[in-house]
């Protein structure tokens, strides 16, 4: 068909401005993602859509998306004779289409050609069921202009406040993590409580408040992520928008100092029991429960001697607690302690919670070094855990292999050990959705290019474009938070990218090697999320992937504890590619690391460990912060996150905004010639 001047210009103008929001075409297969237009154009007197292809699309989805025929979509574009290319725009010819009318409770919805049952359901948000119920006829299936009666549920006003009676042993904090609410929200709708509760009391609470979920199984001690780490929004790093949301820009410019600091440390030094053995005149055994914490002490020291030189005024206050909660309370009681700036410890939970809840009533900020469980972080919204957690280890795993991986065959490996089936299927859940977000955005610069041209708002190398974009761009959903927190309804196309199925899934001692074999592929990297352990199983295991591996590509990555099994052979972990995520990693060609570890053989007289490395992180990262910015160090965490390049300490809000801070640095390790490095260390370069 020949176009003449002023089509051609309008053409060019629809390429810039003509397209709407995306669709989903659904049926009895999975559903194919679809950015269908919205937009009618009117061409020699006919009137079109025009339609951007996508990756993995074809002219029967499309057509199934537009209600049209392939047979009518080939007559308008004749160039599909040789097959519906990638990147390419093609006609699609208009229908009009009846309005759904609304009557006594029910929409009156017209079938198309083309649509389902399943997805008109999806379309009302109503159950197939229900439908079916009102309009039995439709069980013999549905027919092209038949009109069904689509059940609408009256929408209920909901009232300004709720009631709670109030329980023996309720507190503000006890409400406010039950309903989800602030205690300050509590406080502003009951004006009268004075800061008390009382059993059998009536109160208001907000119209919003929600008890939370029962404790699922499995590791009770970890509490419920929050929407922050459901990634409400595409493509962007959870912890960045809220680091920035947390930040005092003003108070960081020009932060309260002072002269002098105090910091406490709370370590267990079992002192009584040292203290029978010098009044017996004997010397405390070397393996002595005493000298667990020691090194981690002289780690504290080196790194107060670090701060002290750089300017810092800081007196140390250390003081022997353990699991004991009579010498908890014995040490936040005594005269002065409300007056730290800074606890570091206790290093046991049933101690942590006193101190937290002390340190909860003064606004002092306290540090736990050593434990993982993030159940801490409820103890007190201004608590440092520094340790991460194994969800915030598997979830930088999770950001990690959708960001190296997303198109590659990604396996997840385990043996359905029942006490760690609920992270294993989080993980699961998490990655599917991390790899999602890749390919939803790797598809909106699709959407966004022409002929090789990027358009406005496509997202390169960390900068915009600054020309015209199609209206449906799946970046108009990559929006800041401020901006638009995105929900995701079940009609949104963002939903169906985050929840189709990226991975597969082995569980080893039921499928074996050979079922794990039928999943690899000869075209993809194969990627081997490998949760398990024991050493014996992960010995033959890695031992069987080296011999796949002439065969087909294999990247392996596995829990920290392989890192112990010294069974393993270094030429089979280098042949199948094996990488370890941990939380610790000690890179001694590093020149901190030098000098620290000759410091600490000069003054110690012995070789550092493991809690001398974390004491040294520890207390420089803490004792700088408040040198920098003071005693509210956290109103500046986005600022000190970004201190210390690749190997940075890193904290979030991961259990919500009223809970904790938990530290989300972590390693990825591959064994490669023989070293052990850092996959995400910047190589250094020879001059």
């Amino acid at each position: 068909m020949q176009i003449n001047n002023t089509s051609f210009l309008l053409i060019i103008l629809i390429f810039l401005f003509g397209f709407t929001l995306p669709d989903i075409v659904y049926g009895d297969d999975p559903p194919v993602i679809i950015n269908r237009s919205y937009e009618v154009h009117e061409i020699d007197g006919r009137k079109y859509h025009f339609h951007a292809v996508l990756r993995g699309q074809t002219l029967y989805s499309i057509a199934r998306a537009y209600g049209v025929s392939v047979e009518e979509i080939k007559a308008e574009n004749p160039e599909l004779e040789f097959g519906l290319r990638y990147d390419q725009m093609i006609r699609i010819p208009y229908v009009e289409k009846p309005v759904d009318t609304e009557r006594d409770g029910f929409i009156e919805h017209r079938v198309r050609r083309r649509e389902t049952l399943f997805g008109i359901s999806r379309q009302y948000d109503v159950l197939m069921e229900d439908i079916l119920q009102h309009n039995p006829e439709a069980r013999k299936g549905l027919k092209v202009n038949q009109v069904l009666r689509i059940p609408v549920e009256p929408v209920e006003e909901e009232p300004e406040h709720k009631t709670y009676k109030v329980s023996e042993g309720d507190t503000f904090y006890s409400l406010s993590r039950k309903f989800n609410v602030s205690i300050e929200d509590i406080n502003e709708i009951n004006p009268g409580l004075e800061g008390v509760l009382k059993a059998g009391q009536v109160i208001k609470l907000p119209c919003y408040a929600r008890p939370e979920p029962p404790e699922p199984f499995g590791e009770p001690e970890e509490i419920e992520e929050t929407e922050i780490t459901e990634r409400d929004y595409a493509y962007m790093e959870f912890t960045e928008w809220h680091e920035i949301e947390l930040w005092d820009e003003d108070y960081c410019r020009s932060p309260v100092l002072k002269e002098q600091y105090d910091v406490a440390l709370l370590i267990p030094l079992f002192l009584e029991d040292a203290d029978d053995y010098y009044e017996k005149g004997a010397r405390l055994p070397e393996h002595h429960r005493s000298f667990t914490f020691i090194e981690f002490y002289e780690g504290i020291l080196i790194a107060l001697d670090s701060v002290e030189q750089m300017g810092a005024n800081i007196t140390l206050h250390v003081h022997d607690v353990c699991q004991d909660t009579t010498k908890a309370l014995s040490v936040v009681d005594s005269p002065g302690f409300e007056e730290m700036d800074l606890i570091i410890g206790s290093f046991f939970p049933e101690t942590l919670m006193i101190v937290a809840e002390f340190a909860a009533k003064h606004g002092i900020p306290v540090v736990s070094p050593l434990l993982q469980a993030r159940k801490q972080l409820g103890f007190h919204s201004n608590i440092f855990q520094f340790t991460p957690s194994l969800s915030a280890q598997l979830n930088d795993l999770a950001e990690y292999v959708s960001y190296k991986y997303p198109t590659q065959n990604i396996i997840l490996v385990h043996n359905d050990q029942p006490h760690v089936v609920r992270i294993i299927n989080e993980f699961g859940d998490n990655l599917n959705k991390q790899i999602g977000g890749k390919l939803f955005h790797e598809d909106s610069l699709n959407l966004a290019r022409v002929d090789g041209y990027y358009f406005d708002g496509a997202l390169i190398g960390g900068r915009t474009t600054n020309v015209y974009v199609f209206n449906d761009t799946l970046l108009r959903y990559f929006q800041p938070p401020a901006e638009r927190r995105v929900k995701y309804g079940r009609d949104e196309v963002l939903y169906q990218y985050f929840h189709r199925q990226n991975i597969k899934e082995v569980i080893l001692e039921r499928d074996s090697i050979e079922g794990l074999r039928e999943k690899l592929s000869e075209n993809k990297t194969n990627v081997l999320i490998s949760l398990f352990g024991g050493e014996p199983a992960v010995s033959n295991y890695i031992r069987e992937l080296s011999l796949l591996a002439d065969t087909f590509d294999i990247s392996v990555f596995a829990v920290p504890q392989w890192k112990n099994y010294k069974s393993l052979e270094t030429d089979n972990l280098q042949t199948a590619n094996v990488h370890i995520f941990t939380s610790e990693s000690i890179d001694y060609s590093d020149g901190n690391v030098r000098d620290f570890v000759l410091g600490y053989r000069e003054r110690f007289k012995s070789e550092p460990g493991s809690y001398a490395f974390k004491g040294v992180e520890t207390g420089f990262y803490f004792m700088n912060a408040l040198m920098v910015y003071g005693k509210d160090f956290y109103k500046c965490i986005y600022l000190l996150n970004r201190q210390g390049g690749y190997n940075s300490v890193r904290f979030a809000k991961t259990a919500g905004k009223d809970n904790g801070w938990e530290n989300m640095r972590t390693h990825i390790l591959k064994y490669d010639n023989y070293r052990i490095i850092d996959v995400r260390k910047p190589a250094l370069v020879d001059k």
